[in-house]
């Protein structure tokens, strides 16, 4: 049986933390054993470890780079695979200063990995390009839900001429939109839909103010049960400036909600079928959308996206299965 660890930096990511519980599949009882180990954000050098598969969860950087070199070098057998769950294509418009020297990071880090694990196609596209490593590097596993209760939720039904109800949860950051969401249905007015909202995060004093000028939105807080939380809504929003893969949109299709997002990364790959892709820049753009998204026939979208989300689960074993086979 083979040995894995799994390297964190950051135990807050939510997303991250649960798709790691993929590891404790039956599929994989008796060809991996796997362990989680944080590395301190401080830390210079890192160390060797007693695994055949190192797993690194930390996305790369100047300040990482002799992190990165010394784990390599002491770690010469082990095969290092680093899974990339935050740069795209998107945050590099939106975050990066110095596209240039960005781009020669992620290229001298990846030389010290055998495989890099982009978490949708548009991210693989994307980072092949920027970073210039070998395109046979790469390979696309999408992430972990482990949601799969959300399968005994039925599906939502017509809308019956009522207001569409939104859902929408994730961390209060910048990055999700939540601000333009909120004033985008506050727009819109109760007599056309209305939105709850969970989370939790640096932006929550804001939201809070923002939604108690709408009477068509609830904050509900941290959303602990998320089967509860989408059986009282028709359809998910992610109105993301950007996103590699966007769990809450595969919970949603798990669920029998269709899905709306915004046209971002690797978003549109949640709503081939069973969803719609939107610009979702300003307020305005997705206040329209909602207009539109609306019309759609959402029952039977729901149903798509029910179906589309079916081999989730055995996708994403194989794909990890056959990576470790590899090795």
């Amino acid at each position: 049986m083979m040995t894995a660890v799994h390297l964190l930096d950051d135990f807050a990511m939510g997303g991250v933390m649960r798709a790691l519980s993929l590891f404790e599949e039956p599929e994989f009882n008796d060809i991996l054993k796997s362990r989680i180990e944080p590395v301190p954000t401080t830390a210079r050098l890192a160390k060797r470890y007693d695994a055949d598969l190192i797993v690194v969860h930390i996305p790369p950087s100047w300040r990482r780079m002799p992190w990165i070199v010394s784990l390599r070098a002491l770690n010469p057998t082990a095969q290092i695979v680093h899974v990339e769950h935050s740069y795209t294509q998107g945050f590099e418009r939106h975050m990066v200063a110095n596209t240039k020297r960005f781009r020669a990071m992620m290229r001298m880090a990846f030389t010290f990995v055998d495989t890099i694990v982009c978490v949708s196609h548009a991210q693989r596209h994307w980072m092949v390009t920027a970073s210039g490593a070998p395109a046979d590097k790469f390979r696309t596993i999408y992430p972990w839900s482990g949601r799969e209760d959300l399968l005994e939720l039925a599906p939502a039904g017509k809308l019956e001429g009522r207001p569409i109800r939104l859902a929408a949860y994730g961390r209060f950051a910048e990055v999700k939109n939540f601000q333009a969401l909120v004033d985008a249905v506050a727009l819109l007015g109760s007599s056309k839909c209305s939105l709850a909202l969970g989370g939790s995060g640096p932006l929550q004093a804001e939201l809070e103010q923002a939604t108690a000028r709408a009477d068509n939105v609830q904050l509900v807080g941290q959303v602990e049960d998320v089967s509860a939380f989408l059986e009282t809504c028709d359809a998910v929003i992610v109105p993301s400036l950007y996103e590699s893969f966007g769990l809450v949109a595969t919970e949603a299709r798990l669920a029998g909600r269709p899905v709306l997002v915004a046209d971002v990364d690797g978003l549109p790959e949640q709503a081939i079928s069973g969803g719609m892709v939107a610009q979702c820049d300003s307020a305005n753009a997705i206040a329209f959308a909602i207009g539109q998204f609306a019309q759609q026939p959402l029952e039977r979208m729901a149903q798509q996206a029910r179906a589309s989300a079916l081999g989730h689960r055995n996708e994403v074993i194989t794909g990890w299965k056959s990576l470790v086979a590899q090795g």
